[in-house]
């Protein structure tokens, strides 16, 4: 379990920080560059108290407000550096996914969320479980033709050697899917569906553009 929360001490209310293609995982870590006001504040106020803030991403609509997806992920602030001009460099490490009951805009000029951590509380839950060896052998597979795809170089026996958790963690955050496909892979069930959902969407890249076919 977290050492510094659990499932009774989960705060029910929290900032929002609404950013399109960003995902953050529970045990995932994300470097945020934090310059508009309201998210200056918004870093400001978490700070000065619990340090939590909401992780969530926007919906592409047609409509003018801003729909936001219900599925988030809290995350803390465990380093922030004060940059110039008021500006704030933060990490923040993933701790739980909520879902989204209601928000409102605050005078601080954020959205401030109700939220329940319901059916999620698992992430709270230090989880160094492997996947088995017959899924990570055909997640390496598929991320090695998805890189090749995209002419990215990796060291494959470090790659081969990294904890699963980590090495899913880290790539499903850090490669280029879109909104949908982030939210996706946010919102699966465990490690197994997310690496399952991973090898689809490396597959489905790795395939290239196939919408002109016939």
């Amino acid at each position: 379990m977290n050492s510094t929360l659990n499932v009774e001490n989960l705060p029910t209310a929290i900032p929002l920080f609404p950013l399109p293609n960003c995902l953050l995982l529970p045990n995932g870590n994300l470097t945020l560059n934090i310059f508009e006001p309201r998210y200056i504040n918004m870093t400001e106020d978490a700070i000065a108290s619990n340090r939590l803030i909401g992780m969530i991403q926007p919906k592409k609509t047609n409509k003018k407000e801003n729909a936001l997806y219900n599925i988030g992920c809290l995350g803390k602030i465990t380093h922030f550096s004060e940059l110039k001009n008021q500006k704030y460099l933060i990490e923040l490490s993933g701790l739980c996914r909520y879902k989204m009951i209601n928000n409102k805009l605050i005078n601080q000029g954020y959205l401030l969320a109700n939220v329940a951590y319901t059916g999620y509380y698992s992430d709270l839950t230090v989880n160094n479980k492997e996947i088995s060896s017959v899924l990570r052998k055909e997640f390496i597979s598929s991320l090695k033709s998805y890189f090749n795809s995209e002419n990215i170089k990796a060291d494959w026996k470090i790659v081969e050697k990294a904890p699963s958790s980590l090495l899913v963690n880290s790539l499903a955050q850090s490669c280029p899917f879109n909104n949908e496909e982030k939210q996706m892979l946010l919102e699966s069930k465990d490690i197994n569906s997310l690496v399952e959902n991973m090898i689809a969407l490396f597959k489905i890249s790795a395939a290239g553009d196939i919408k002109n076919i016939n």
